[in-house]
Order: structure tokens, then sequence, then C-alpha cells
């Protein structure tokens, strides 16, 4: 499928999206405002094997440039893994006019926006998401952070890219799991802010969805509006001072999910498995402190299990062979960055395109929540 240029605005970045996207990002890089800049390139081991050549490909100018690669996965996120890259960027001699390239996915724009931020009080970067997470979520906003142990997102900067370019052909390089864990932030945005989108998905069903491929009408209009949904709320709250909390939905449960497997010889959930169990519990807990009914909270839970089921019933073997208990999970979700008083805080939903924010929930309506994933 051939997609005509589209361009989306932030208030500090600008977003291209379709399968000329790389030739915008040639544009700017030969730009008069950025050709005499050093440039480096941020890979992960697959992006450097499978998206590097297509990117160098529609922009030769970056055949001599210095490509960094760490290892996939959240434990690249680290501080340690962050020094590394600001030693090789400085022994590689970049200086406040450098511009580092972020091509993979949430990991790679996660920690490449925090390495930019940091180094010499802030370089330029651009972004260029290659997964399904990163297109739709993590490359745009301008949150960036690392991971402290097992706890997600401890140390960040708001700080923007001066681009984003998505170009749809990068997630033929994705395995199936990955297109899935990137689906449940499509899943969120239209429970949040398209109730229209929404009913679609569920007309659809998340079984069938995950068999289409990719570059398919519907998944092309679902990334499309999910990608508009972040950007217009970004617009309004960079800061995450109100409005932007709602994109929290799912997550505060599914952080402390993910946390639990970080670490481990094979971590049991990707970043958005964790996120569409996490909306499970969450839509539960939306029921009983939101005003969700209780049809509706089921047909949230029901779409969800169709898709991550498998997911469910690892996190389930995972608690019948570890000592991770319920008291385990609280104390992951008490280090939640939206927490407050002490409280744990939770953005949940009245209704599909109805979110509430920084609504609290006990010990006990957590625990009764975490067993409708299991059941």
């Amino acid at each position: 499928m051939i997609l005509s240029g589209r361009v989306v605005n932030l208030s500090r970045t600008r977003i291209h999206y379709g399968t000329d996207a790389l030739q915008g990002f040639r544009k700017l890089i030969v730009s008069q405002e950025y050709r005499k800049s050093r440039v480096f390139i941020l890979v992960d081991a697959n992006t450097g094997k499978h998206c590097l050549p297509l990117l160098v490909e529609a922009c030769p100018e970056l055949d001599a440039a210095s490509v960094f690669e760490i290892e996939g996965g959240e434990a690249s996120k680290s501080l340690i893994a962050a020094g590394k890259i600001w030693g090789e960027l400085l022994a590689a001699q970049a200086d406040r006019h450098s511009i580092l390239i972020n091509l993979g996915g949430g990991v790679v724009s996660d920690l490449g926006g925090f390495v930019a931020a940091g180094l010499k009080r802030g370089i330029k970067y651009v972004n260029i998401p290659t997964s399904l997470m990163g297109m739709v979520d993590a490359a745009i906003g301008g949150k960036t952070g690392i991971n402290m142990g097992k706890l997600k997102n401890q140390v960040g900067f708001f700080y923007s890219p001066i681009a984003v370019f998505l170009d749809p052909r990068f997630l033929k390089t994705l395995p199936s799991a990955h297109i899935r864990s990137g689906f449940a932030e499509v899943i969120k945005s239209a429970l949040l802010g398209d109730p229209v989108l929404w009913r679609k998905l569920l007309r659809l069903g998340a079984e069938n969805i995950l068999r289409m491929d990719t570059s398919e009408k519907p998944w092309q209009d679902m990334i499309m509006k999910t990608l508009t949904f972040k950007n217009r709320i970004v617009c309004q709250d960079f800061r995450e001072q109100k409005l932007r909390k709602i994109l929290n939905f799912g997550h505060t449960i599914g952080h402390a999910l993910e946390s639990l497997s970080l670490g481990r010889d094979e971590n049991i959930l990707l970043h958005g498995d964790a996120v569409a169990l996490g909306m499970i519990a969450e839509s539960w807990l939306s029921h009983m402190k939101a005003g969700l009914s209780k049809a509706e909270a089921m047909e949230i839970i029901s779409f969800l299990k169709a898709g991550y089921k498998p997911q469910a019933d690892a996190l389930k073997g995972f608690f019948k062979s570890s000592p991770a208990s319920l008291d385990s999970i609280y104390d992951l979700l008490m280090h939640d960055k939206k927490n407050r008083e002490g409280q744990i805080t939770y953005t949940l939903i009245q209704a599909a395109g109805k979110p509430r924010i920084n609504l609290d929930a006990g010990r006990k309506e957590t625990a009764v929540s975490l067993e409708k994933i299991f059941e």
C-alpha cells in the first residue's frame, strides 16, 4: 500500500508519516541548518542489521556517520548504557551542534532521547521509530527516560526531538510479538479518546487484527489515528500537568507487572503485553471506582483477553512458580510516578472516550482487579 506523505506538527516537533518519510529525513539532514552538524546514529542489534541499510539507502550522507549499538530490551535502559554512549559520543567529538538519530523501538527512543538531553545540557535528536510501539507512542511526545533496577522510567527528561519520521515499511522487520505489543497502545488510545475507533476494533476482533498485514488499510488508519491522538494531547500538556496523565491508563499496574519480569532469563512480558494486562485490571478498577458499567468493563476485558491470553497465562504461571505476591506488586506500585501523598493514583475510564485522572485505589481493590487477569 502506497501512502501519501502526511505531516503532523507538534508544538516542538515535526512528525512525518508515510512511505516517503525518509525522503523528508534526508531533506532535514542536508538542509542549510544541519548539513554541517556531526551526525550520530543509535541502533540496537536488530535495527542495526535490518533497518540501518534502508536508512542509509534513503540518505547516503549517513554512510560516514558514527553508529553506536546497544542490546535490545529493557535492560539497556540503564544509567550504565547511557554513560557508555555519552563516553562514545565525547570520544567521537560530539559537540552541542551534533544530532543523534535514534533508529529503533521504544527502548532506543527512550534511551537515545535521555542521552541527547543530558549531553552538553542538550543536543538535538531525531527519532525514526522502527517498531509499532515506537510509532504510536514512545517516539512521540518528548518523554525520555531510563530504568533504575526493576523500576520503570524513574529518571528522565521532557525533551523533544526536532523531528520524528515514521516509515511503515519498517514494520515489515518486526516479529509478530512486537506488533502485538504495540497494538496495546492502539487499544489504549481508542478507549481514551476515540469511541468510534474502539467500536471498530470490537467489530474486527483482536485476533483478526493481529493476523492482518500491517500494510493493510485498517492498520494504517489505526496508526494514524493513534499518533494523531497522542500528538493532540502532548500539544496541550507537554509536561504532564493534567491532561497528558490520561495516557497512563493501563500503565500503573502494567509497569508493575513488567517490572516483575525484568531481569529474568526470559522476560515474560513485552511492554505492550504488560500494558494490555494492566488495562484488564484497570478496566475492572474503572468499574469499581470510576463509574464504568459492568457490561462495558467486561466487553473491554474480553477483547483484551482474546488478544493477550497467552501472556496472561504466562504471568499466571510466573506467580505460581515464584515468591511474587500481591505484596511485591504493591511495593512496585508505590514507586509509580503519579502517586500522591503515599496513595497509588490511577488513570481510569468512566466510559470509552471518558477518562478520569488522579483516582486512588487501595490494596483490596487492586487485588480484586488483578484477579480479572487470571479468570
